[in-house]
């Protein structure tokens, strides 16, 4: 433990000559350029590792350096990081409301063509459904660069005014009003408030970054569950027009005030030993990074070694680098199988369970209702279980992320595979109950992603990769959506019955979910597979595939890593 009064010599010297004159001093050179007689190695560590832990928490109090979660200050009040969940929550939870828009279908069909089964409404949701996942990719570099704060501001006022342009479509009649307000500037409001949060506490909660994740959008989750139940009664309150906009307005002005909590976490931030990118930082890394590069080419390669080496890969990836790879690309067609189903059925659960199992309005609110708090479920217990299969039985975190969607694509595919034989034998009670156990691992997938890109791709690129992934929610809405119903329909005038016509469609997405499943094996998890040059492919700890690379590629390998190892040596050595 460095004195008080040694710690304060130190920030004065800083102050004076810059820490480049004390990175010279730690090699024996006056700050003036002059031979300087060498320190005591234990001293020069102690006052290394003491300016370090001051610079780090940009505390200028001769006093042990407080947690970064208590550096910055709000009305007053003692900021901490935990505000981050209820502030994410909030936002969520207010767009979680896209999800109960199938209660919506009847009431504005009616409203606007007079037939509660014109099958036009639902429209709205799917276009909504591919305007977010544009959003969110497009938006995503930008957001990370203006911050979270300016993301959820810009986000809930295109929410806000779309909600207006929709009561207007519903007050003018006009269903291309609300394709545009709802389904295309509330989605993009939506869009970028969904990423601003979740991008913002991947970085702050390191050590519990699957938790995080699955926090925040467990509020979307449980939006839904909400609205649904509110949705109805507000409409025989004040009207289908107006519902919009009071209920728009209360969302806005929650939206609003969650904005304010948000922010970014400072340089060189680290909370429980982890850095924003998940990486173990140690007491007396600092020193080893200035001494020991030199001869670190001379030892012999760990474990240890490789997941450094892995974790440096990582945080050099550029976002095109990191899109290219062929891990990345199967995690996309894995995430579009994953979430498939719940983008385009469970939209229409509502109608499901009046239309194929002839259910009151009433009863199939309620499913909705308690399918979206599986949903929620889902998305905050499934996270969370690959926190603890990290943290308390020491699995490498990708691969642990890795096992939840081997877990919720198995489910899905014993569902859906199982549903056409449930819906011909009119068996509701067994329907609702798959149903759940689909939207449940509907949700786990939603709620785990953010940490699995994370996780394989750093913190840095975290908010446009989460954002480019969510197009395929994007693709599986529009194509997907507005294809299954048009098919739906079709089939209904040519006279084939409702189930048979869910049927048809639905044993189309079995195939898809099949694939999504067979494509997870291909995404890597071992460091040493991915970043090695070529491309290679190990199965139980044994490498069952191994390409080299083309000569060129290795010869650009080989040059970058000699530049990078230039880089990390001392001056000393140069």
């Amino acid at each position: 433990m460095v004195e008080p009064r040694t710690r304060f010599c130190l920030r004065v010297f800083v102050a004076l000559y810059g820490r480049q004159a004390f990175t010279r001093l730690s090699h024996g050179i006056s700050p003036k350029g002059s031979p300087h007689r060498e320190h005591q190695p234990h001293r020069l560590e102690e006052s290394l590792l003491s300016l370090e832990s001051a610079s780090s928490s940009r505390s200028l109090r001769p006093r042990q350096a407080p947690k970064p979660s208590d550096l910055f200050k709000m009305f007053g009040l003692t900021f901490s990081r935990w505000y981050l969940f209820g502030a994410a929550f909030i936002v969520q939870f207010c767009i979680g409301c896209i999800y109960s828009w199938s209660v919506l279908n009847h009431p504005i069909d009616l409203a606007v063509y007079g037939d509660a089964k014109k099958g036009r409404a639902v429209n709205a949701f799917y276009i909504a459904i591919g305007v977010f996942g544009v959003a969110t990719s497009l938006m995503g570099p930008t957001i990370e660069r203006k911050g979270p704060r300016w993301g959820v501001f810009i986000g809930t006022t295109l929410f806000m005014i779309g909600h207006i342009v929709t009561a207007l479509g519903v007050h003018y009649t006009s269903i291309a009003w609300i394709y545009i307000g709802y389904g295309v500037i509330t989605a993009t409001g939506m869009g970028m408030c969904y990423i601003s949060p979740v991008s913002t506490l991947q970085k702050w909660f390191p050590d519990y970054r699957g938790t995080a994740a699955g926090f925040a959008v467990a509020g979307y989750g449980a939006g839904s569950v909400v609205w649904s139940k509110v949705y109805l009664p507000t409409i025989d309150a004040v009207g289908l027009a107006w519902m919009f906009v009071l209920l728009g307005g209360i969302m806005g002005v929650a939206m609003f005030a969650s904005a304010l909590v948000l922010r970014v976490p400072p340089p060189n931030y680290t909370v429980n030993g982890l850095d924003i990118h998940g990486d173990r930082v140690e007491a007396s890394q600092v020193l080893g990074e200035k001494f020991d590069d030199a001869y670190r080419a001379v030892q012999t390669p760990t474990g240890a070694d490789h997941e450094v080496a892995a974790s440096s890969a990582i945080k050099k990836l550029t976002l095109k680098q990191a899109l290219l790879t062929p891990d990345y690309i199967f995690m996309y067609l894995m995430f579009f199988a994953n979430q498939l189903f719940g983008v385009i059925v469970l939209s229409r659960l509502s109608s499901m369970c009046t239309d194929i199992f002839n259910k009151s309005a009433g009863t199939a609110s309620d499913i909705v209702s308690i399918n979206s708090a599986f949903n929620c479920c889902g998305r905050l217990a499934f996270p969370a279980i690959s926190d603890v299969l990290v943290r308390y039985l020491k699995i490498e975190k990708t691969f642990a992320r890795k096992v939840l969607y081997y877990f919720t694509l198995g489910a899905q595919v014993v569902v859906i595979g199982s549903l056409p034989t449930v819906i011909r034998h009119d068996s509701y009670t067994v329907f609702v109950i798959e149903i759940f156990v689909l939207t449940c691992s509907y949700g786990g997938g939603f709620g785990t992603i953010p940490a699995f890109v994370a996780d394989m791709f750093g913190a840095y690129n975290i908010g446009p990769m989460h954002g480019i992934i969510l197009t395929a929610m994007a693709i599986g809405g529009v194509a997907g959506g507005l294809s299954f119903n048009h098919s739906y329909n079709d089939k209904i005038a040519d006279g084939m019955s409702v189930g048979e016509a869910y049927i048809d469609n639905i044993q189309i997405i079995f195939v898809v979910v099949c694939i999504g499943f067979a494509v997870l094996f291909l995404v890597r998890t071992n460091a040493k597979d991915r970043f090695e040059p070529g491309y290679h492919y190990s199965l139980c700890g044994k490498r069952v595939i191994s390409i080299p690379p083309k000569e060129k590629d290795a010869m650009k390998q080989q040059e970058a890593e000699a530049e990078a190892a230039a880089e990390k040596l001392p001056e000393t050595a140069v």
